[in-house]
């Protein structure tokens, strides 16, 4: 047991010392051990192992006053890669990511809405075939693949509970898709995987307390807290869509009334369209917006309401540092910022609002799969 219990704290203190390079590099030897409160004899011995294991290099000499100067080091972005998946409604984004986070290959795929379960993981498994063989990565660095998309999604089981835009229900994602493939899965909802991504190298990667809300097909939020996803008990935490902003309002899928997606998704906001004028795609809408037609702006300035109260629900409950706006309706019609900055005056409590960062999302349609990569190599690798 004795040793046992020591070989673990070896594991242990080596995927913190990684960890530490990896998000902190470059970084010496000595301020590893400063960090960790490891003997540098301890670091000396861990950084050796990874060197001869491919993960870590030196990149470049220092010096920090009298003395030898010290060795930086840095992680080695071709040691390994991961798969990033993403599977939305209309489309599937699938990303090859390095080590380092860097997308080294990227393919967009259209998925008809009306197609299967099963043919969808074809699809998918046909398109990461055709990633790796053009890009030569070598099949044996590849460590796994992470999926991230819409619904309630069971993470620990690698099951799709209910996903409302897909229609999927109790599908068993993860086992599936790893026959299939032949490597490990792992899924979340893409908000939780896209989080991730930002915490990683986008807008929140300095933060310990950080919202990202989705506004595009569905509505839904991801949260971190003091560094870590917070999954609620069933994983379903940051489902904002399904709050219930007016009970005498517009029936949702769900079966509830009144739900804020029925407010601010792209389906309620073409279907509120289509009582004016006849409207086949979001991107109409939108332009009828940039042309100043009455009707778009009166729609998308109640839009803008919604976001903003919900913004303010967000900042009540939680108190992040940071809120990070993103999805197709941010993406598609920027114009709609300066609204939304408007309406958060107006309904954000005060002391909440001199402190709050209310950003935007720079990672485009790459942040779900990067999110979805990085996470499959935090759960899948390890060390030996």
């Amino acid at each position: 047991m004795e040793k046992q219990d020591q070989l673990l704290m070896k594991k242990q203190n080596k995927n913190l010392v990684l960890e530490i390079i990896k998000n902190q590099s470059p970084i010496s030897r000595m301020e590893i051990a400063k960090v960790t409160g490891m003997s540098p004899t301890s670091i000396t011995r861990i950084v050796n192992e990874l060197h001869l294991q491919g993960f870590v290099r030196e990149t470049e000499l220092v010096t920090s006053g009298v003395g030898r100067k010290a060795a930086l080091l840095d992680v080695c972005g071709d040691v390994l890669y991961s798969v990033g998946v993403e599977i939305d409604k209309l489309i599937i984004n699938i990303g090859i990511v390095n080590y380092v986070g860097e997308i080294v290959a990227w393919q967009t795929t259209p998925r008809d809405e009306r197609e299967g379960y099963e043919e969808t993981l074809k699809k998918v498994r046909k398109n990461i075939r055709e990633l790796i063989n053009k890009n030569q990565v070598p099949v044996e660095k590849i460590l796994g693949i992470g999926v991230g998309l819409p619904g309630s999604i069971d993470y620990m089981n690698g099951v799709v509970k209910i996903s409302e835009q897909l229609k999927w229900k109790n599908e068993n994602l993860a086992k599936d898709l790893q026959q299939l493939t032949g490597f490990g899965v792992i899924i979340d909802n893409e908000l939780k995987m896209k989080i991730i991504a930002e915490n990683f190298k986008g807008r929140a990667r300095d933060s310990q307390n950080a919202v990202l809300m989705g506004i595009g097909s569905g509505i839904g939020a991801a949260i971190i807290l003091k560094g870590e996803i917070y999954r609620g008990d069933s994983n379903d935490a940051g489902e904002i869509g399904h709050t219930v902003i007016d009970p005498t309002g517009n029936v949702c899928n769900c079966g509830k009334i009144g739900c804020l997606a029925t407010y601010i998704s792209e389906g309620s906001i073409i279907a509120d369209s289509r009582k004016v004028k006849d409207i086949q795609t979001i991107d109409e809408v939108f332009d009828a917006y940039r042309k100043r037609e009455s009707w778009a702006i009166n729609i998308m300035d109640r839009t803008a309401t919604y976001i903003a109260l919900a913004l303010s629900n967000i900042l009540c409950l939680y108190n992040p540092e940071m809120i990070i706006l993103s999805g197709n309706t941010i993406e598609k019609l920027p114009e709609i910022k300066g609204s939304i900055k408007q309406k958060c005056e107006l309904y954000v409590w005060e002391p909440l609002k001199e402190r709050v960062k209310i950003v935007y999302s720079q990672l485009g349609d790459q942040g779900v799969v990067l999110g979805a990569a990085i996470q499959a190599q935090n759960s899948l690798l390890e060390l030996q």
